[in-house]
């Protein structure tokens, strides 16, 4: 329920000085990060480099994907409460561009690192064979710059339309962005779940899973909205969104941030349970392997913290509520969230290793590399500059959106 208030409030900018040290450092982290991780790793081990990169890539997609997802989602709901909040998903969203370019690097240097189909001689592989009409380069790159294509003009549409509507007003842009989220929104489901495919499942191209789309939404809608909560309350406590951001809307971000972390738990047993009951060799392989050695312990560290962790976290409703609460709850899903992405990718690496030797050999364990986040802070730095620059723009909320009064005054009851 809401009771909007008189008056709307006018644009508000985002002013950066407010910010510290962060429009410096981002820029600084991405530059540093990456480049001292292409020197380092082209020079010493470049399929190491090749999997921390995909590993780095993937985190920064799936953050950036959830947020087109809940910007889809607002609008083909009609939602009222997520409207002061809109303008950060949309400018989340509108750094797939930067992703594109950063995807370069895994197509023109590392693909045959990392996708050991690419290399494999069909004569000794007959399930590749009988996959090789989807699993092909030329199919593949078309499909990935598909995928890349339309997050980026999605993304750009949708900010493009909200600020067009900050200047006059229109209530037809609502609408349209309504309607337009109607048809998107299959068009996502397909790209996430198929780039889901491409770039993390084909690791190990005998494994398969159908569940395996659903089982990276559930982590990128889990992650992208622990980062909504952060830049939120951030930009509260550096004196934007002042008397506009209220309790209510964390109370809802942490139910919605709460639901999700159910949602991965359940999707995530779920594909574990099913594999592993229908013991099926090309399906179990995958878990057997994070199950041998110090990957073992990964795994329980994996579902202990990226489930029960935030479940006792969230639990109670003074949790959504109380701004460090849910901060903190919502800091460590983005850190379990990485971990995730780092068990899917990095096993594939010591197989890789293992065919380059001659030889196939059961795994060596979890050995973190500094690579790893060597690519992970660059990723990260690009994409939170780009970001901030977007953001800074325009005003950080939409101020003329027909539904923002009730946005304001939103009373969540539950």
């Amino acid at each position: 329920m809401s009771h909007g208030p008189a008056h709307l409030p006018e644009a508000e900018k985002l002013r950066l000085e407010k910010l510290g040290i962060l429009p410096v450092v981002f820029p600084i982290m991405g530059i540093l990060g990456l480049g001292s991780a292409f020197i380092w790793g082209l020079m010493t081990n470049p399929m190491q480099l090749a999997f921390s990169y995909l590993f780095a890539f993937a985190v920064g997609f799936t953050i950036c994907a959830g947020a087109l997802f809940w910007t889809l989602l607002h609008h083909a709901l009609d939602a009222d409460w997520s409207v002061l909040m809109r303008r950060i998903l949309e400018s989340l969203a509108s750094c797939f561009p930067v992703l594109l370019l950063l995807f370069l690097p895994i197509a023109l240097l590392f693909s045959k690192e990392l996708w050991h189909w690419m290399t494999t001689d069909l004569n000794h592989d007959p399930l590749l064979a009988w996959k090789r009409p989807f699993l092909n380069e030329p199919f593949f790159y078309i499909r990935c710059t598909f995928y890349l294509l339309f997050f980026s003009l999605a993304g750009l549409l949708y900010r493009g339309l909200s600020i067009r509507q900050d200047e006059d007003g229109d209530p037809r842009i609502t609408l349209r962005l309504r309607h337009t989220a109607y048809g998107f929104i299959p068009l996502f489901v397909l790209c996430l779940t198929f780039a889901g495919f491409d770039w993390l499942m084909a690791l190990d191209h005998h494994w398969y899973s159908t569940m395996w789309g659903v089982y990276l939404f559930a982590g990128a809608a889990q992650s992208s909205m622990a980062l909504l909560i952060l830049i939120t309350n951030g930009l509260v406590r550096t004196g934007h969104l002042k008397g506009l951001f209220t309790v209510e809307h964390n109370h809802i971000m942490g139910m919605l941030l709460f639901a999700f972390t159910v949602f991965w738990g359940y999707i995530s047993f779920s594909q574990y349970f099913l594999q592993w009951y229908a013991n099926i060799p090309e399906e179990t392989w995958f878990f057997a392997y994070r199950n041998t050695g110090t990957w073992f312990w990964y795994s329980i560290f994996l579902v202990v913290g990226h489930f029960f962790v935030p479940f006792l976290l969230l639990l109670t409703q003074p949790a959504k509520r109380t701004p460090w609460r849910i901060c903190s709850a919502a800091c460590w899903v983005l850190f379990m969230h990485c971990v995730d992405i780092y068990w899917i990718v990095m096993p594939n690496l010591q197989l890789q290793e293992s065919r380059h030797a001659g030889h196939e050999a059961a795994t060596t364990g979890f050995h973190p590399h500094l690579l790893d986040l060597l690519t992970l802070v660059g990723v990260i730095g690009l994409v939170a500059h780009t970001f901030l620059w977007l953001l800074s723009k325009k005003s950080i909320f939409p101020n003329r959106d027909p539904r923002l009064r009730e946005s304001l005054a939103v009373t969540n009851w539950l």
